[in-house]
């Protein structure tokens, strides 16, 4: 009897043993996958700010309008995409707030500059100085990055930084002692003071800065939060779903990381997603998976993108732009009430293109923006409104009406005429009330989809 007990005893201890021992091995597995994920979205960092000064400095030295575009058009997408990796390290924002201000206001004023360009204003003394502070801050920063990747990435920083965020016994010397953060903190003490410059770019991210978010609804649960997760990518999708530390912004939300099922996918990248505290709407997910070659075209894309979005409960939203980068199509939807396009309700959505799949989605302009509003009968009929637009141009379309946002946070009710200039294709915006002309925009078209400037 005794033995027997003996036996069962050690047969149990090896069984404890044996899993102790697997789930070791899984959550060093996973930290593994996530640190592979952390190095690779740093090499893009470094890539992207890398880029984005070289190319400010020919845009110093070029006099080729027609390769100004292309520059001007690099150096938003790899600030964009910068910004994008930056948000995704395990950084406290606090510590970075400076550099990701830095990072849109390279891409916002270089925007800007590409609006001169095709007006046909060359840059000035002020502009050239501008860039050139911009271009030296550039440098400073790959720099810093590198020193960073050269003394302290050894394959395990991010593993180590992961596993201390997991720990309660973090201290305060622990904390100062980062080198991560320490470098991008004297990075950031350097920083006094840079160009601030301003951005009028066309329904721009600025929009939404001093509005109050509109969501509606109770606050949940986290253990409701992570349901939720679950229901919008779905349970085929879905292996296991890990709490973050929350984001505190304009919208305050839980955080989650996702293991997927997808075994191939699990060793390359987790998912990440947030969930609005208050409503329980889903606020941001990427996916950042490797993408292989293209199977689906553009358009197929944009057709996937627009069921996902409805199945989603979001109706009534129109594709507006598209750009396609590294096999990915980003697509920008804004919702139509009554006909009427609300471009201040913006929804992102990114496809791949070798599976078709839903690797992105920001609803963050739409959840601070969207409301019912009350729309007023126009003033103008459309025959007047176009008698407003420039007779130097043809008018393709019937006129659309539209809100646009306004740098001041408003709304200005409009038509939309899409008009066509010596093979130029341009936006024109007349204000429905008043027949004043309120904004053009040029439409950009490239290999990898439209631009509008």
């Amino acid at each position: 009897m005794r033995k027997g007990i003996i036996i069962i005893l050690v047969l149990a201890l090896i069984a404890t043993g044996i899993w102790g021992y697997w789930q070791y091995k899984e959550k060093n597995d996973y930290y593994t996958f996530l640190d592979n994920q952390f190095q690779r979205m740093f090499y893009d960092l470094i890539g992207s700010v890398e880029t984005i000064s070289t190319d400010i400095s020919k845009l110093l030295v070029s006099s080729q309008d027609k390769e100004n575009i292309v520059l001007y058009s690099n150096i938003l997408m790899n600030a964009y995409n910068a910004q994008e990796k930056l948000s995704q390290l395990p950084i406290k924002h606090e510590d970075v707030t400076k550099i990701e201000k830095f990072l849109s206001q390279v891409g916002d004023y270089t925007f800007a500059l590409s609006r001169k360009n095709l007006n046909g204003d060359q840059l000035n003394y002020k502009d050239k100085a501008n860039l050139e502070k911009l271009q030296s801050y550039s440098v400073e920063l790959a720099e810093d990055l590198h020193d960073i990747h050269k003394k302290v990435l050894k394959g395990t920083v991010w593993k180590n930084e992961l596993r201390k965020k997991g720990s309660k016994k973090l201290n305060r010397k622990a904390k100062k002692e980062n080198p991560i953060q320490t470098k991008f903190v004297k990075f950031q003490e350097r920083m006094v003071e840079y160009p601030e410059l301003i951005y009028d770019g066309p329904f721009s991210e600025h929009a939404i800065q001093g509005m109050k978010p509109r969501l509606v609804g109770k606050k949940i649960s986290i253990e409701e939060a992570q349901k939720r997760v679950t229901q919008f990518l779905g349970n085929t999708v879905v292996k296991e779903v890990k709490k973050r530390e929350n984001a505190r912004g304009k919208i305050d939300t839980y955080s989650f990381t996702v293991k997927p099922q997808n075994k191939s996918q699990n060793k390359q990248n987790p998912i990440y997603i947030d969930i609005s505290q208050k409503g329980g709407k889903v606020v941001w997910m990427l996916n950042n998976r490797k993408v292989e070659r293209a199977n689906i075209s553009q358009k197929q894309a944009i057709n996937r993108a627009s069921n996902f979005l409805d199945e989603k409960g979001y109706k009534n939203m129109v594709p507006t732009f598209s750009l396609k980068y590294d096999n990915v199509v980003t697509i920008n939807y804004v919702y139509s009430q009554d006909g009427v396009l609300m471009y201040p309700d913006l929804i992102k959505v990114k496809i791949a293109l070798d599976d078709g799949s839903i690797v992105g989605f920001d609803a963050t302009k739409f959840l601070i923006a969207n409301y019912k509003r009350n729309i007023p009968k126009a003033k103008l009929t459309p025959q007047q409104a176009r008698q407003k637009v420039s007779m130097q141009v043809k008018v393709n379309d019937k006129p659309r009406l539209c809100y646009i946002p306004t740098p001041s946070f408003r709304e200005i009710y409009c038509y939309e005429f899409k008009t066509e200039y010596k093979g130029d294709t341009f936006f024109i915006y007349i204000n429905a009330q008043t027949g004043e002309e309120e904004k053009i925009l040029k439409l950009i078209k490239s290999e990898n989809g439209t631009l509008m400037i």
